[in-house]
């Protein structure tokens, strides 16, 4: 009997000092963007890692939400920093493709028309869950579509759910290979939640097999392309959360996205603004009729550097 004991308190302690141990880690993410500010049409790559007492993790998960300048989700992953991932899963994503409105499979999709996608989570532990579920879209030229979060409810233990769901392919959506991403968390980034397991991804067509999406850069690396028209412009915000041996690390950046050589702000670059650049041309900071926003390389004066790069902005567009 006093042995048991004895070996119940010996027990106890080393739970203790394994607790105590995790809780003295410091696990932390580090983030970047290649730039603070873009421009329409721009790439952003959006690189980092995360460390444990300044060692890097390889067997992390890292759930990265974008949100626009309105508060939107814009672009939701789950990133691995490593191919070897320690945790045990407890809610995973068995299926995820796209289908027709009665859930058949079906990967050649329209301009146009309703895309529907099929997603079935399992919990395969042994408590009850929160889940959110998010699904996020990304075109053969690497823009971002949609993203927004399907399902959101309690999973019980052993519990299998299934997800029908469609968005809209805009009209003018890039043509070829898509592909669309499926993540699972306790809540959204944003609000600190984290992945559940690795996120599951398909891809589908539309309206023609080419162009092929670009590869996805491995680990922990985000790159993707701002559309040239019709962006919100303003400050995105990037949330980045992870649970790692029982420790939830954060961080948090922004970036700008800009419309370049939109002189009088209406929302598109055209031969308005090009006019307008063109008669401050040679016009210097200090002049009487300087105009800052018309220095679009931001040296200090006015000329046909200023004047090519609204050109080459020519027809883009973005929303205020």
């Amino acid at each position: 009997m006093g042995r048991t004991i004895l070996g119940y308190i010996v027990l106890f302690l080393l739970l203790c000092c394994y607790i105590l141990n995790a809780y003295s880690t410091v696990i932390a993410i580090g983030m970047n963007t290649d730039k603070q500010v873009y421009n329409v049409g721009d790439v952003i790559n959006i690189n980092g890692n995360v460390t444990s007492d300044g060692t890097l993790v390889t067997d992390a998960l890292v759930a990265i939400e974008i949100r626009d300048p309105n508060g939107n989700p814009y672009i939701v992953r789950t990133i691995q920093t490593g191919e070897n991932i320690s945790e045990q899963f407890k809610v995973i994503i068995l299926n995820l493709y796209t289908c027709d409105s009665h859930g058949n499979p079906n990967t050649l999709l329209k301009r146009g028309s309703l895309a529907y996608f099929n997603l079935t989570l399992k919990n395969v532990d042994y408590l009850i869950y929160h889940v959110k579920a998010a699904v996020y879209v990304q075109c053969s030229d690497n823009t971002p579509l949609i993203a927004f979060y399907p399902f959101e409810a309690d999973v019980e233990y052993g519990q299998e759910v299934k997800i029908l769901e469609s968005v809209l392919i805009p009209s003018n959506a890039p043509l070829g290979e898509a592909r669309i991403f499926a993540n699972l968390y306790s809540d959204t980034p944003k609000n600190g939640g984290t992945p559940y397991c690795p996120e599951k991804t398909a891809k589908f067509y539309i309206g023609s097999t080419t162009p092929n999406a670009p590869l996805l850069p491995q680990y922990f690396k985000i790159t993707f392309t701002l559309p040239k028209t019709n962006v919100k412009l303003g400050k995105y915000t990037v949330y980045a959360r992870s649970y790692y041996k029982l420790t939830l690390a954060t961080q948090i950046l922004t970036f700008e996205v800009i419309l370049l050589g939109d002189i009088n702000g209406d929302g598109i670059v055209n031969m308005r603004d090009i006019g307008a650049i063109c008669n401050l041309y040679n016009t210097r900071k200090g002049d009487l009729n300087w105009n800052p926003d018309a220095d679009l390389n931001k040296d200090g004066i006015i000329n046909m550097r200023d004047i090519g790069l609204a050109c080459n902005s020519f027809g883009n567009s973005g929303v205020y």
